[in-house]
């Protein structure tokens, strides 16, 4: 066997397995690191520090809008090397058969996807979706060659009581030696110790004090950074008071404006560096804390680990010069554009007028009612409000200067078509409508307005493009949209398309008044597994009682 290696990677080696800064070479050799120590090599390259590729601990491609492959294009000369990829948005839509095509469109990127099961979809019985994931098919899919764990568990309430279906996909993840992801926002008392027995991590910390609980009891913690929730900063302060060992770093969900502008993880990266936090910690956990989280192969830099690694110009500013993955320089990411195995043919309902999707009053009501309202206070987060609103012709028609819009939510899987109505305040909009077939988790079609034609003129326009984003101008009789075809989530177009289509549509909503970050908000406007008010197909959800109730206040 000849002593020369393939490539000898030269500079300061961030070597996360010791936590230290040590001047040294990367030898690596047929895809993997054969040596830490000098040896000769076809090809030398030096590079001001060294690091193992990024890995995310936790993430929903399906939120960037673009498939898989598109998404590694953008984040791989980033430095992220692996996604752990939670197919959740999909699976909501297309089922078993979705999980299994995204597992396969992985192929299609030397993005290193690593896959956790959906564990909730539906994500509860209060709204419908386009698929089930019982015990049965999840046991199934978590034999699939790239599934690392068990997907967030959404539905804690069930795990806390014993419900059966819960337990036994936590029980089959377990038989496997996989790890169990959590999702336990707002969960705290008893319920979140006994929570804790069965899941091994959480990304849904919003405050401090909550992510030092669940460390306490031996979670580990997801440090989040994305578009929806931008948790960083505020929880940071933890890598001061825990064993940054059990920490990891994670984007959730990232829109297609931010993981161009941005990028992915390595924003996570860059920013608790900036806030202060130690390099080498950062890194850590950005890699070998998830690595060992997941019983991942790379995360490292060690003998016989595939050599997938980040050479740096600058640490501090994430500055990249070049990145490996198993040892090949700079990996082209976006040869397979518009390469998916998922389907483009989800949206389907009858079309619909204004009238359908107006809140309409009993005969008996007077010229004004009292309703309930959602008010988007910002973010993920919603809470309770009461409004009056005029009664006319039977219709209920939001007064224009309080901010109090109509809001809609279709079912969109070819099932029953059903219709929630209600209403919305703090969006912003003055006028038009705007409407998603992005709406987690269920995915049906959620549609805003200053008035229902409007809002009819929206739906209808998603249902003919197959899905994606649209707004309509009354004023100037003018529709913009964003196709997203796959599943009604995302493009097959290349991501810079996509980009430039997103803030077109972007701009247009915000001529139309809509607030920043509205786009965002509407899509979770639908997500009745988070507190207080949301729409579903089915009508207004209270989340914390766990029941639908009337718009209209008796």
């Amino acid at each position: 066997m000849s002593d020369t290696v393939d490539t000898l990677v030269r500079g300061t080696l961030v070597n996360v397995s010791t936590g230290t800064l040590e001047d040294g070479a990367v030898a690596v050799d047929d895809g993997e690191i054969v040596a830490l120590e000098e040896r000769p090599a076809d090809r030398v390259l030096d590079a001001g520090y060294v690091t193992p590729g990024l890995v995310d601990a936790h993430m929903h491609v399906e939120s960037s809008m673009v498939t898989l492959p598109e998404y590694g294009s953008a984040v791989l000369p980033r430095g992220v090397t692996s996604v752990v990829h939670d197919p959740h948005e999909l699976a909501n839509v297309l089922g078993e058969d979705g999980v299994r095509a995204v597992v396969e469109d992985a192929a299609n990127t030397p993005l290193k996807a690593r896959f956790t099961v959906p564990s909730s979809v539906p994500a509860s019985g209060l709204q419908d979706a386009g698929a089930t994931l019982d015990a049965a098919a999840v046991s199934d899919l978590l034999d699939l060659d790239p599934v690392v764990a068990l997907g967030e568990v959404m539905d804690v309430p069930g795990l806390v009581a014993g419900d059966g279906e819960v337990h036994a996909k936590v029980a089959a993840a377990r038989e496997r030696g996989l790890t169990v992801d959590g999702h336990m926002a707002g969960v705290d008392g008893a319920a979140l110790h006994q929570a804790a027995r069965y899941l091994d991590t959480d990304h849904e910390s919003i405050t401090l004090d909550e992510a030092r609980q669940r460390a306490r009891l031996g979670i580990r913690v997801f440090l989040r950074e994305g578009s929806s929730s931008r948790n960083l900063a505020d929880l940071l302060p933890l890598v001061d008071e825990v064993d940054t060992r059990r920490l990891s770093l994670c984007t959730d969900d990232t829109e297609v404006t931010d993981v161009v502008d941005r990028g992915g993880v390595d924003f996570a990266v860059r920013k608790a560096m900036a806030e202060g936090a130690d390099p080498v910690d950062v890194v850590q956990m950005a890699t070998l804390n998830t690595a060992e989280c997941y019983d991942l192969p790379f995360g490292r830099l060690e003998p016989g680990t595939p050599a997938d690694l980040v050479l740096l110009d600058d640490l501090e500013s994430w500055d990249v010069a070049h990145v490996l993955v198993d040892g090949e320089l700079d990996p082209a990411a976006g040869n397979s554009t518009g390469t998916t195995n998922l389907p483009t043919d989800t949206v389907q309902f009858d079309p619909v007028s204004g009238r359908d999707l107006a809140v309409t009053a009993a005969d008996d009501t007077g010229e004004t009612a009292t309703v309930r309202v959602i008010d988007a206070v910002g973010g993920l987060q919603t809470d309770r409000m009461r409004a009056t609103v005029p009664v006319k012709s039977g219709v209920l028609v939001p007064p224009d200067d309080e901010d109090v819009r109509s809001l809609a939510v279709i079912e969109r899987h070819g099932g029953d078509g059903g219709i929630g109505r209600g209403f919305v305040h703090g969006l912003g909009l003055s006028r038009g409508a705007v409407g998603s077939t992005v709406a987690h988790d269920a995915h049906n079609c959620v549609v805003v307005g200053a008035d229902c034609e409007s809002m009819a003129r929206v739906a209808n326009h998603l249902r003919d493009i197959g899905g994606g984003i649209a707004a309509f101008d009354p004023a100037a009789n003018e529709t913009v949209s964003l196709p997203l075809p796959v599943a009604g989530l995302m493009s097959d177009e290349p991501i810079e398309v996509v980009y430039e289509r997103y803030e077109a549509v972007e701009a247009f909503v915000t001529d139309l008044g809509l607030v920043d970050d509205g786009l965002m908000e509407l899509s979770f406007l639908a997500l009745e597994v988070i507190p207080t008010y949301r729409l579903t197909n089915n009508g207004l959800a209270d989340v914390e009682a766990g029941e639908h109730v009337d718009v209209i206040c008796s």
